[in-house]
């Protein structure tokens, strides 16, 4: 009698904490993107919060200096994007303006490749130098924009800058109770998973700062010496180009396709050394930053071979978007960590 009501108990409790869990993440659906990015930003800013507080700082004063510097970090570079794009909109207006009136002339240095060039410059002057058939496809364009995507563009920023503000907030708040966070994982996750826990822990943290360096880090660092090339080589709108390009080069193979388009646009404005000298950089950055730097500080963090990671990575872009870029390495290392754990244990009998 007693077993039965026991087992009824323990399969009443189960379902009503489903059930809460469940409830509670519909009311937060808004905003568990948030709580995951003020998660991922925590893990990897917490050494730094910990040798704040070692070294006699608040644990409050320190949450919030590093949550005020994510922010600075975060948002002023968008927000000079943003500024130096409203300062040249009105050049970049004047000139779309007179391309759809004229036209956009053939640039000689198109016509002068060996050859390619003449058929480059035909079709040229075909669909860019010709005032109706760039009206036309500008039309086509405008058209999709309008019932696509572009419809929805503000709400997407308005929901963008929600997201980030909370996710601030809950590195704040993190990082301030991290000790009681720290030891409620460790006991719920000896409670479900037994010794397996820590591996667990630690992989996932691994994870999380691995991908943080190896992307975020990386990314911006490609940014900054592909910027160089761009001010060097005289690249139209090189300081905007260059932040464009440190926020595309954390997504992985998007900042070379970038890098082509803006040597395209250095070869039409300033001809073949100048486009040469932005590909040479580029090449530098993107070659040692992909193929060595990348690579090392995510698997090294975790252990996992790098095509484990680059596919979980891509992957998780697919389902989650930029989110995705971290959780997707995650879940592989939580996996792997389970996979290798059961499986030393099964040796060890």
């Amino acid at each position: 009698m007693d077993e039965n009501r026991s087992r009824t108990q323990y399969i009443g409790t189960f379902m009503f904490v489903c059930v809460v869990l469940l409830f509670s993440a519909w009311i937060e659906q808004s905003f568990l993107f948030a709580f995951a990015w003020g998660g991922i930003l925590s893990i990897t800013t917490y050494p730094l919060y910990r040798r704040l507080v070692q070294r006699g700082m608040g644990n409050g004063l320190a949450a919030g200096l590093i949550a005020a510097a994510i922010f600075a970090l975060l948002a002023v570079p968008m927000i000079a994007m943003a500024v130096r794009a409203g300062m040249e909109l009105p050049s970049l207006m004047a000139w779309g303006r007179g391309a759809l009136h004229d036209g956009i002339p053939l640039s000689p240095q198109v016509a002068a490749i060996p050859h390619i060039g003449p058929r480059l410059a035909g079709l040229w002057r075909h669909y860019l130098s010709d005032p109706e058939e760039l009206r036309h496809w500008t039309a086509v364009a405008s058209r999709m924009f309008a019932t696509g995507d572009g419809r929805e563009l503000p709400h997407r920023v308005m929901d963008m800058t929600e997201t980030f503000v909370i996710a601030t907030l809950s590195v704040y708040f993190y990082l301030a109770a991290s000790r009681t966070l720290q030891a409620d994982i460790r006991a719920v996750g000896s409670r479900f998973l037994g010794a397996r826990a820590r591996d667990v822990i630690r992989n996932t943290v691994g994870a999380v700062r691995g991908t943080v360096a190896g992307l975020v880090l990386v990314g911006l660092g490609q940014g900054v010496l592909v910027g160089i090339g761009y001010f060097i080589a005289g690249t139209p709108h090189p300081a905007l180009l260059t932040l464009l390009t440190a926020v595309v080069s954390i997504i992985p193979f998007c900042g070379p396709v970038l890098l082509c388009a803006t040597m395209l646009m250095t070869f039409a404005a300033n001809g073949v050394t100048q486009a040469v000298i932005v590909g040479v950089i580029g090449a530098i950055a993107y070659g040692a930053g992909d193929h060595f730097v990348r690579p090392r500080l995510i698997s090294g963090s975790t252990s996992i071979p790098f095509l484990a990671v680059l596919t979980a990575i891509l992957g998780g872009l697919h389902m989650f978007g930029l989110l995705g870029l971290f959780i997707g390495p995650t879940v592989i290392a939580v996996a792997l960590s389970l996979w290798r754990t059961a499986a030393a244990e099964e040796q060890a009998r």
